[in-house]
């Protein structure tokens, strides 16, 4: 008989490693408190205290004033947590703006002999994990991928980009654990010369994939200390399959990638993408006749004007202390007010 994961760790070893003990709930403070440094071996039990964390449902518990008419109303608003469904929508939406029909160039192009050029391109930075520990290796990575992309500034000029950071999956890989970086990256003074080759993906599948000529220029240039891969992106949706890939189906879900990466980037407080402060703007001038689009967000209730209210944050409260019922828990819930005043009674006095 196989034992699952969550069978073989000592249960008490696990609420240990991340309840805090004033409050009886699961908190990151203490958590790093266990684990930090960082070792192998406790990987496994840090994802499955990381999800003790994510699935404890908390409320951000919200006093709404209406500045026209001195109304006011209370909510509970679901907290997004790295790997909810809160956390999930919130990533699609903002990265929501990768998605466009809009090609860079055709297949077709390289059949007629053409001379196929790109500013944009999606990189790989793996990581040697005969460099570091596993702990500096996530203190170090960041100050190290600033150091690469300065590196290319050096020679190519203005670049703009969007950074997803990973830990690597593989249990069985000596990397197990170590972070990596896939780059969306758009180069605003230099493009590359394309070409394409059939290969294989991680997963055994065949298909063309597409390269730049000069990639081992870009790779010394950049002076990255472990292997790179360095892909050109044919199209608007190749940007978005390979972004939801990388980063919204590693950073929502059960999967054990998922459930991995989100444990120890949450461990040391990694956000689940950066992008330069130009990346958007870059992105959107390369798209030619791309509409801007406009959002519009309504009160959590769905009535009124939000310009019209005003909102300050009580508190965050459990489910279980807010009494919210429902299985997936609501993301919102109107308070009746006399309990918001019990509730804020018994917290602070």
């Amino acid at each position: 008989m196989t034992l699952t994961v969550r069978e073989v760790i000592d249960e008490n070893k696990l609420w240990e490693a991340v309840l805090d003990e004033s409050s009886g709930k699961p908190r990151l403070k203490h958590a790093r408190g266990f684990f930090l440094p960082l070792n192998r071996e406790d990987l496994p039990l840090l994802v499955e205290a990381f999800k003790v964390w994510r699935n404890y449902p908390e409320y951000l518990l919200l006093k709404a004033e209406n500045i026209a008419t001195d109304e006011r109303k209370f909510f509970a608003v679901k907290c997004s947590k790295r790997g909810n469904d809160v956390f999930g929508d919130r990533l699609d939406h903002r990265l929501g703006f990768l998605k466009a029909p809009e090609k860079f160039f055709d297949p077709l192009d390289f059949d007629i002999g053409k001379d196929v050029k790109t500013r944009l391109l999606w990189v790989t930075l793996t990581y040697d994990s005969s460099r570091r520990s596993l702990n500096d290796a996530w203190l170090h990575v960041g100050e190290e991928f600033n150091l690469w992309i300065t590196n290319l500034r050096n020679r190519y000029g203005r670049i703009a980009y969007a950074s997803f950071l990973q830990a690597f999956p593989d249990p069985k890989g000596k990397g197990y654990g170590y972070p990596h970086l896939h780059i969306v990256i758009f180069f605003k003074d230099a493009e590359f010369s394309v070409f394409r080759r059939f290969e294989k993906d991680d997963k055994g599948r065949s298909g063309f994939v597409y390269r730049i000529e000069e990639k081992y220029e870009l790779e010394s240039q950049g002076k990255w200390h472990s292997f790179i891969d360095v892909k050109a992106l044919s199209s608007m949706r190749a940007v978005w399959n390979y972004a939801k890939r990388h980063c919204y189906n590693a950073g929502y879900g059960e999967s054990e990638e998922a459930s991995l990466n989100n444990a120890v980037m949450w461990l040391y407080r990694k956000r689940s993408f950066n992008m330069s402060g130009d990346f958007r703007e870059r992105y959107t001038e390369f798209i030619k006749g791309l509409h801007k689009s406009k959002v519009a967000y309504a009160l959590l209730d769905g009535s009124g004007v939000l310009s019209e209210w005003k909102f300050s944050l009580i508190g965050i409260f459990s489910v279980f202390e807010l009494c919210i019922e429902g299985d997936p828990p609501p993301w919102s819930v109107c308070m009746d007010e006399d309990k918001v005043h019990d509730l804020i009674k018994r917290r602070f006095n």
